[in-house]
């Protein structure tokens, strides 16, 4: 089964490695801590514990690695590992083919839970309609291919986003939804799914020629924990919030961009019988991170 993954996972970059670059290779290193996460240990619910009703609160490290860079005038691609604290772990390689009014892309993608066991893999891509200096919209989404290969575990994903905005003078306001699921089957046959769906409205604000771009989030999240087994029925953690954030990328020099970000819910509360948490300030989300240019 391990060697089956690592086959894809190498014919996923000798794919790449044929690929000739045109214009200049983007490297991109961030990480930081989510602190609005399910303990990542935990096989029943909170609602259920008898000493554990409130939300308990983990701190889960998460982080991206990018590598994007210009196959052609009218292509790029962009390969990705991450770690997420719903997701788990991915690496991903997609083709982005780009015009002044369609863009569309799509990849395969490989994954693990964080003992790095259980592969899985999908195909994701998203499709986005634009009118350039005016609006636009996309729609993407990812789906792994669950139990179907015999090389692959039972686990699956699902994510999904639409996203539209405007281009204004000064600023780039978007609204968006999005979701992303992992269940996990458990040796015991407990599956065990977590959720996040977040409403939300950004804000980029830019200056022509000015080094700093920021960008400021609102919106609503939900995060679920559901059990399930063959033995009980099923049973459902919740906790809604509404969120403020705020990103800042500062192009220091020419080939170094420095990236921060930070969000923290406003108002939060649980769905009964588990309690809220004790403070908002100890479900922050912050990330920083690097990027580097090499130009040909």
């Amino acid at each position: 089964m391990k060697h089956t993954f690592l086959t894809i996972i190498c014919v996923g970059f000798l794919l790449f490695g044929h690929i000739g670059l045109l214009g200049a290779l983007d490297f991109e290193l961030s990480g930081g801590m989510n602190n609005m996460t399910f303990h990542p240990d935990r096989v029943t619910a909170h609602g259920v514990s008898t000493n554990y009703k409130k939300f308990q609160n983990y701190p889960y490290g998460f982080g991206d690695f990018h590598v994007r860079g210009e196959v052609s005038d009218k292509m790029d691609f962009d390969v990705h590992l991450s770690r997420d604290n719903i997701l788990q772990n991915t690496l991903s390689g997609k083709i982005k083919t780009t015009s002044d009014y369609f863009n569309i892309e799509f990849g395969p993608f490989a994954g693990m839970i964080d003992d790095f066991s259980s592969p899985e893999a999908g195909i994701m891509g998203s499709i986005q309609f634009a009118y350039p200096g005016i609006a636009f919209l996309s729609i993407g989404g990812s789906s792994s291919m669950g139990g179907n290969f015999s090389f692959l575990s039972g686990n699956t994903r699902q994510t999904y986003e639409v996203k539209a905005g405007v281009w204004l003078p000064g600023i780039i306001p978007s609204i968006s939804i999005n979701s992303k699921s992992y269940s996990k089957h458990l040796e015991d046959t407990t599956v065990i799914r977590d959720e996040l769906t977040r409403i939300q409205i950004s804000a980029d604000f830019f200056v022509k020629n000015a080094p700093v771009i920021l960008t400021v989030d609102i919106g609503m999240e939900t995060l679920t924990r559901s059990y399930a087994s063959d033995f009980s029925s099923e049973t459902k953690d919740e906790l809604t919030a509404t969120f403020a954030g705020v990103t800042a990328k500062w192009q220091v020099t020419k080939p170094i961009r420095l990236i921060a970000s930070f969000e923290i819910p406003v108002t939060y509360s649980a769905t009964a019988p588990m309690t809220d948490p004790d403070d908002r300030f100890k479900l922050y989300k912050f990330s920083a991170g690097l990027a580097y240019t090499v130009f040909n």
